[in-house]
């Protein structure tokens, strides 16, 4: 069952068991007999011997058995219209790229026709013979007027620079659509992150969250009190109502205590920020990492409390270590949706899709592998300033990690909870498919647990395990007997923090699980 369709708990269900159902996909290439828990907005929720919980799609399956709901309506018969409304950020650039390498994997062209109102563009996709594919009304006013056009049915898709907020759901809720975080109607397109910029001039090359946030209050006006030249500071922000904005001051900002000083400058245009703190020896701003690399600018790192850098590069933002990395949405409402439409958004979660990714400069899926020994400050700040720390794990660690490649995925939990967001199910599928497809042969495989700090370090070793063998499991189910053989779950507890343990945020993303590869009996020689 494609991963896709599913979310997973990683332990078995302990609701009040009912009747059993066997829910098969449409091509008829799988099916899964368990216990059905629930039917709800479109989704089962089956207890799935040997899998644990599931909650699988509808629309995706037919499902046999007594207590089956009343299945769906014949499809309707939609026309070649439909709507993709949201971000700027996802929609100026990164659909059309999209929607470019879609028409051409069907063998149809692409044009794209401009309006009076540059938030709204038309894009068609033209078969071969010259029959009208596919017509999308491609609206881009923020991330927030996403979920409005959902509600209203105007829009098959939604694309957010942010996952959804509570106020969102308020604005589902009129249109009579649930919460669609964690659930199959929420895709995650690619990876971005807001980035600090300064003048590429500027000596300057981390600052901590504080720093920024007294450079935004006026508490810092003098690039000399953070090391740099004698130049005082100038603060190139965007308006109140700016994604990007929000992002960068409830990660840096507001947590500090701190909120912006009058004394800034305001854009509109993400470009204009740019070529404003390029002509400006004092300026600083912030802009999407896909903007910033398209121009000679200092990226900035940012600097945590404990002596941890997050630097934004490629692998960091994929691993989701970043500070101030972002996952870019699209939404769909739950029930049927425009065959095309759906088609699409498929189609970007393939492999073929990554290239137009890239081309948006934006981050795609493509894995990216890093030595152990390439990670320099991790591995000494986990020696040096962890109050729980195990010698005996860490040598470990070091003898059974230093000759594997780390990749740039990881498998993340729900908040509170064993099931496994909807992004690391996809993740999952993924591995299996290269996995099957040959690429990692003759390599094993560690799913390799990690935690925070917060308790024991024995609970925090076991909590990690625990993560890590629901992975396996899951895994396992995926690929052949020999494949599964390969498999191994393993735990390193509060080792390798990827952020501060002292913040909530620094929290989430220590509690993870990662991918190494190793070549067999390879573990004392470095490679």
């Amino acid at each position: 069952m494609s991963a896709a369709l599913l979310n997973v708990v990683a332990t078995p269900a302990t609701a009040q068991q009912t009747a059993m159902i066997q829910l098969e996909s449409i091509d008829n290439s799988t099916s899964i007999t368990g216990q059905l828990i629930s039917y709800e907005n479109g989704l089962y929720t089956v207890d799935a011997e040997g899998l644990g919980m599931l909650q699988i799609q509808a629309s995706a399956v037919t499902c046999t058995g007594i207590v089956c709901p009343v299945q769906a309506p014949a499809p309707m018969d939609y026309g070649p219209e439909f709507g993709i409304y949201g971000s700027r950020t996802v929609g100026t650039t990164l659909i059309p790229n999209l929607l470019r390498g879609y028409a051409a994997s069907v063998g149809a062209t692409f044009e794209i026709v401009a309006t009076d109102d540059a938030a709204e563009r038309i894009v068609r996709l033209i078969n071969a013979d010259g029959s009208l594919r596919a017509e999308i009304d491609l609206q881009t006013r923020g991330s927030g007027s996403a979920f409005p056009a959902l509600a209203d049915g105007v829009a098959a898709i939604g694309v957010a620079d942010r996952r959804m907020k509570d106020s969102d759901v308020a604005k589902l809720a009129l249109g009579g659509i649930s919460d669609l975080r964690d659930t199959a109607n929420e895709t995650v397109l690619g990876v971005d992150g807001i980035v600090m910029i300064t003048h590429p001039d500027n000596p300057v090359r981390n600052l901590t969250s504080l720093e920024v946030a007294r450079i935004w209050s006026g508490e810092i006006t003098n690039w000399r009190e953070l090391g740099g030249g004698d130049y005082p500071i100038t603060i190139n922000s965007f308006s109140e109502s700016s994604g990007d904005r929000a992002v960068m001051m409830d990660a840096l900002v507001r947590p500090n205590g701190r909120d912006e000083t009058d004394d800034v400058t305001r854009w509109k245009a993400y470009q204009d920020m740019v070529d404003a703190v390029m002509a400006d020896r004092g300026g600083i701003g912030f802009v999407g990492r896909w903007l910033a690399r398209k121009n000679d600018v200092n990226l900035l790192d940012i600097r945590e409390e404990c002596g941890l850098l997050s630097p934004p590069t490629d692998f960091r933002m994929k691993m989701e270590g970043y500070a101030l990395s972002r996952r870019l949405y699209a939404y769909t409402a739950p029930g049927e949706m425009h065959p095309e439409a759906r088609a699409f958004l498929d189609w970007t979660l393939t492999a073929e899709a990554q290239p137009y990714i890239k081309e948006s400069n934006f981050i795609d899926r493509d894995l990216e592998r890093m030595r152990l020994e390439d990670m320099g400050m991790m591995l000494v700040h986990t020696a040096a300033v962890e109050p729980d720390f195990s010698g005996a794990q860490y040598s470990d660690m070091m003898q059974q990690l230093r000759g594997a490649d780390r990749l740039s995925v990881s498998f993340r939990f729900n908040t509170g909870s064993s099931l496994l967001d909807v992004e690391s199910v996809r993740n999952i599928q993924e591995i299996a498919d290269r996995m099957q497809a040959g690429e990692f042969d003759g390599f094993e495989v560690f799913l390799v647990g990690f935690a925070d700090s917060v308790g024991t370090r024995e609970c925090n070793t076991s909590l990690a395990q625990s993560r890590a063998n629901a992975v396996r499991n899951v895994l396992a189910q995926s690929v052949s007997d020999a494949d599964a053989e390969r498999l191994l779950a393993v735990s390193y507890g509060e080792l390798l923090p990827l952020s501060c343990n002292d913040t909530e945020v620094g929290r989430e993303r220590n509690r993870r699980v990662e991918i190494w590869l190793r070549l067999p009996n390879s573990r004392s020689d470095l490679r």
